[in-house]
């Protein structure tokens, strides 16, 4: 008998109720996985958990018509949007797809988000190491540097992971760069240089610039749902298969 796993698609999110989904979810103790997608309806810069956000910070965002809000998992600053396509991951402490290893937990993760890429016609691959950055004036930045699993075409990444471990489940986050952001909408929030926005530009990807043609994250959420939902459900079929099923 097939394992239930929550599979919900959330079009027109604001960042700040994916925030909240993922705290309230990880109150409780995680019995099944739990996967959403997420399409969001207008920008928001997303710090993560380790992030001090300053007021001044909070000003810049309003003023710019931009949500601000922390995020639950680690890693460098986000700019969601509608060039951005989300992915929440919940599954339980001991689930298969849970390494011992936080860095190799990514594997299944930059995999998935690989074959998915790859599907449509664009020629990605997961990086199983870090990639060290030609410099480390964008380390404030998500998509300023590749790290464990992450997905890049050639060495422009276009698809950022992150990860909370917490006793009652492990969150695993995902964000596509669907269309090219604004980068420079990011770095006035945070009152960084223009400058860095257009190398944050050359450093990345996105599923339109690659096929050469316009795509929207509502169009391909749906697609990666499935593939996701596929890497989940083969996991709990081997953990099935081995008796490990409580």
């Amino acid at each position: 008998m097939d394992r239930c796993i929550a599979k919900t698609a959330v079009c027109g999110a604001s960042a700040a109720e994916e925030q909240d989904w993922s705290a309230a979810i990880l109150r409780e103790p995680a019995a099944e996985p739990a996967l959403r997608t997420w399409v969001y309806r207008r920008p928001a810069v997303i710090l993560g958990c380790s992030a001090r956000p300053q007021a001044w910070q909070c000003e810049r965002a309003a003023a710019a018509g931009v949500e601000f809000c922390v995020r639950q998992s680690g890693g460098g600053a986000v700019l969601a949007g509608p060039w951005l396509l989300g992915a929440s991951v919940v599954l339980p402490p001991r689930h298969p797809l849970v390494a011992p290893g936080v860095a190799q937990s990514f594997r299944w993760l930059g995999l998935a988000h690989q074959a998915w890429l790859q599907s449509l016609g664009i020629a990605a691959h997961a990086v199983p190491a870090p990639v060290a950055p030609r410099d480390y004036a964008l380390r404030w930045a998500c998509f300023g540097s590749l790290s464990h699993w992450e997905v890049a075409v050639g060495d422009r990444k276009i698809v950022g992971l992150a990860q909370a471990r917490r006793r009652n489940g492990v969150l695993f986050c995902a964000g596509v760069l669907i269309a090219s952001p604004p980068w420079d909408v990011l770095c006035d929030v945070l009152d960084l240089p223009r400058e860095q926005a257009l190398v944050l530009a050359g450093r990345t990807a996105s599923c339109a610039e690659i096929l050469g043609q316009p795509a929207s994250a509502e169009t391909l959420e749906p697609s990666l749902l499935r593939a996701l939902s596929a890497a989940v459900e083969a996991a709990e079929a081997t953990r099935m298969e081995m008796g490990e099923v409580e």
